[in-house]
């Protein structure tokens, strides 16, 4: 058991993404703020030298990763402004250093804006719709991809970079690149309904008095590709170990 302890390989790296602090009014205005938290290696994994490229982003950009980042936003403006019936960019992206393993990524987003009590709560709750071309929802019925009944539309739930997979996820690799790689996308946008309201976002203080502040967490989970474990395969192994730590994510 110390031994399989010691082959796993495996990142945490969670990113505050959305921050709204509700308005007065119908329609209000909603301030977002990000911060990066939580980052945990284990493994050989490094930081990218460089964030990913804004216009091709599963190339190197020109802007250096000063936070030795893994997941990464380069769209997202500080202290937007969002107004129900909006888009605001929204692209998540993670990225490892060349050299590294071999990985498979994984991102679990966790949604904390609507109140759970609200009337037609998921009508409400800010959604985005996925790169598909690199990226596919895990189905699980505790932490897997979760829509708000519209086909496409999603609100939370546990995803896999699966770039040309036809099943289960696919290897990031960085053993042999010649640059840092990155998975590109997993959403460009967060859509904020125009059904919801400042009465629908959460608000107040928990049982320990801490302010509950309406929140979208964005975490990545990566995991060496050459972990089979007790699985058929590697990707099946880390399939198994991403839902088992999504399920500590769900519940942080």
């Amino acid at each position: 058991m110390e031994n399989k302890k010691k082959k796993r390989y495996g990142i945490i790296a969670a990113l505050l993404l959305l921050v709204l602090a509700a308005g007065v009014g119908t329609y209000a205005w909603l301030t977002a703020t990000q911060s990066l938290e939580n980052v945990f290696t284990v493994g050989s994994f490094g930081p990218t030298d460089k964030k990913p490229d804004p216009t091709d982003p599963e190339k190197p950009g020109t802007e250096v990763n000063d936070g030795k980042a893994y997941l990464f936003e380069t769209k997202w403006v500080k202290n937007s402004k969002i107004v129900p019936g909006a888009t605001t960019d929204k692209n998540p992206n993670v990225g490892i250093k060349k050299g590294s393993d071999d990985a498979f990524v994984f991102i679990y987003v966790k949604n904390a804006i609507v109140k759970t009590g609200a009337e037609n709560a998921l009508n409400k709750t800010p959604y985005f719709t996925l790169n598909t071309t690199n990226w596919k929802p895990v189905e699980d019925a505790a932490v897997g991809a979760k829509t708000n009944g519209n086909e496409g539309q999603y609100v939370s739930g546990l995803f896999m970079y699966a770039k040309s997979a036809t099943s289960g996820p696919a290897v990031l690799g960085a053993k042999d690149a010649i640059e840092d790689v990155y998975t590109g996308e997993l959403f460009s946008q967060v859509m904020i309904p125009g059904a919801m309201t400042s009465e629908d976002v959460v608000s107040g203080q928990d049982g320990a008095g801490k302010k509950i502040e309406p929140k979208i967490v964005v975490s990545a989970y990566i995991f060496g590709a050459d972990q089979k474990g007790n699985e058929t395969d590697a990707a099946a192994n880390a399939l198994k170990q991403a839902k088992e730590w999504a399920k500590t994510q769900a519940q942080a």
